[in-house]
């Protein structure tokens, strides 16, 4: 019971800080600052470590054969780390309530950043930034859960699995470094306004909206 309520726990901080890293990065706070991108890698670092951890909970819920349904354990991650985004989305003080139970990590790498709020109201989202931002987060999820999927329905080829969903988040990573990145940096170093940028935050929010309908059709199934 309390190793599946550390897969939800991590799950849910994960999709908010990995949300909160695109927030930081495209801040006017840390426009033009080095820190300011320290900071966001920082937080990006951050979410991955607990999706890591999550994965790594749910591996030995499997190697211990306990009696657990994946797709609802999942899916109720996911539906709670939805719900606090819209609730983060939609009220600021949201912010100020996380940053004071962990901003002591989260500032670590940017000290004098320490009492900056990063939350805004987003601008309208340029869709080639949501469709690359939604792609990058899928490949990103599928690569951590697709290889338990395949190993429940076909355990003979989990060691394919492990490389598939390897090649998964290389994906992520090339769409990371080849498109996202360079076109946030040009912004940051332009100068030019943060809100044109959003779509990024959007397609992080559309993922994982579709990765809830995904999980649901697939348990109603």
């Amino acid at each position: 019971m309390y190793i599946q309520l550390l897969v939800v726990l991590f799950l849910v901080g994960g999709i908010w800080l990995d949300v909160y890293s695109l927030y930081v990065r495209l801040s006017h706070v840390t426009q033009k600052q080095s820190e300011g991108l320290a900071l966001a890698n920082w937080v990006l670092y951050l979410a991955r470590m607990l999706n890591l951890a999550s994965a790594f909970a749910l591996a030995l819920i499997f190697e211990s054969n306990s009696i657990v349904n994946f797709s609802s354990l999942v899916l109720t991650s996911f539906l709670v780390g939805s719900l606090l985004l819209l609730v983060f989305y939609k009220f600021r003080l949201v912010e100020s309530l996380l940053l004071r139970l962990i901003g002591f990590v989260i500032f670590m790498p940017a000290r004098g950043l320490a009492g900056n709020n990063f939350w805004r109201s987003l601008g309208r989202p340029k869709l080639s930034h949501v469709v690359s931002s939604m792609l990058i987060s899928l490949f990103l999820n599928f690569a951590i859960f697709l290889p338990f999927v395949i190993t429940a329905i076909k355990p003979e080829f989990r060691m394919s699995s492990v490389y598939l969903g390897q090649f998964m988040n290389f994906i992520s990573t090339l769409l990371l470094m080849l498109y996202a990145d360079p076109v946030m940096m040009r912004g940051r170093d332009e100068a030019s306004d943060v809100n044109t940028m959003d779509g990024f935050i959007w397609g992080r929010f559309a993922a994982n909206l579709f990765i809830v309908a995904l999980i649901a059709v697939w348990t109603a199934v």
